[in-house]
């Protein structure tokens, strides 16, 4: 069943467990044009992620650096980096995820040598293209673990291993190619106070707060806050502070009968038409629109 909406935690940690304990591997075939507002949000997992793009035009943001994926193309990212994608119309894009011990074990001399080294370095994540080689060698094996997952055969569990490892040859034997965090600008501090401010954020968005609060709860300057946003999202502190009340606005507007200028307070914004701007300028419908729409639907 196509999702509609990415579940994150207050640290942006995605809620969906994707695989099992016994077989941590999990295959999707999603259009990002279906999602709300035609976006997988900010989110972040423990499990690599390989994803293709089939059908489209993919804009995918891992931290602060933006790509535009075609079909053909696809990308590798890496455990715990924080990522999105974004789409103008239909965008398909088949993927997988597994967790690290399904190559093998973590107790391993495979895993100790082939997986440790993605896990530990600060590689963040990698662009496919196919006048590349071994490139045009990982997306064919990922082409064929798509269908594999489709058309499940009755040992398919141990071909997907199969071509998972396959995969992750490529990538292991190509690995000095990748950006890290370190030479993107993003490190495990920044990523550490982000998600500590952007918890602060969504405990506290209803009330009146400011950047120097935001910086605060976690210790640092106001102007360590914004450099820690630039370097893992394109938003400031206060631009996600607003971003966050609006989402939590488009829900009042559908389950509640509070009056608009109840749920600009309720989210922590005093003025009414300052509510209107946001929330049109977010998402190109006024608050009363969306609710009346939602109401007929």
């Amino acid at each position: 069943m196509q999702s509609t909406k990415i579940l994150t935690d207050e640290s942006m940690m995605e809620l969906v467990t994707h695989g099992s304990s016994a077989f941590p591997f999990q295959y999707y075939y999603e259009d990002v044009g279906k999602f709300e507002n035609r976006c997988i949000d900010w989110h972040w997992h423990r499990e690599f992620e390989l994803v293709s793009v089939t059908q489209g035009i993919l804009q995918c943001s891992v931290g602060n650096i933006n790509y535009i994926l075609e079909p053909g193309d696809g990308i590798f990212i890496n455990s715990g980096m924080i990522h999105r994608f974004v789409s103008a119309g239909t965008a398909v894009i088949p993927n997988v995820l597994f967790a690290s011990d399904f190559i093998a074990p973590e107790n391993s001399s495979i895993h100790e040598k082939y997986m440790l080294p993605f896990l530990t370095s600060g590689i963040s994540h990698y662009v496919l293209k196919k006048n590349s080689p071994w490139q045009k060698d990982v997306l064919s094996c990922l082409s064929n673990l798509y269908c594999l997952c489709e058309n499940q055969g009755p040992a398919w569990e141990m071909e997907a291993h199969i071509l998972a490892c396959q995969v992750w040859k490529n990538l292991f034997e190509h690995k000095q190619e990748f950006p890290t965090m370190e030479n993107t600008g993003i490190s495990k501090i920044s990523q550490a106070r982000l998600k500590g401010m952007t918890r602060f954020i969504e405990e506290n968005y209803w009330k009146k707060i400011t950047l120097e609060d935001i910086a605060a709860s976690v210790g640092v300057s106001k102007r360590e806050a914004l450099r820690c946003f630039q370097c893992s999202i394109p938003l400031s502190p206060m631009e996600y502070l607003n971003k966050f009340r609006l989402q939590k606005a488009w829900k009042l507007l559908i389950h509640t009968d509070c009056s608009i200028t109840d749920i600009a307070g309720q989210i922590g914004l005093e003025s009414t038409s300052y509510f209107d701007r946001l929330f049109k300028r977010e998402f190109h419908i006024t608050p009363r629109k969306h609710r009346n729409s939602a109401k007929k639907s």
